[in-house]
């Protein structure tokens, strides 16, 4: 996941494609959520910027 955010670095990328571009589509759509959480984790709470209705982009 890390590595699509990073392809679109300073554009938002919403939950759908996200999810089909890191082959995790037929999984829970909640499931990005966590992955992001992940990177936050392993990365800082500032590296992924939430867009409210939209989706996330890496800072």
């Amino acid at each position: 996941m890390y590595h699509v955010l990073a392809e679109h670095r300073g554009r938002v990328v919403g939950r759908a494609e996200l999810a089909r571009r890191a082959g995790i589509a037929d999984l829970s759509p909640r499931r990005c959520d966590s992955l992001i959480v992940g990177i936050r984790r392993r990365l800082g709470a500032d590296s992924v910027r939430t867009v409210r209705r939209r989706g996330w982009m890496l800072n």
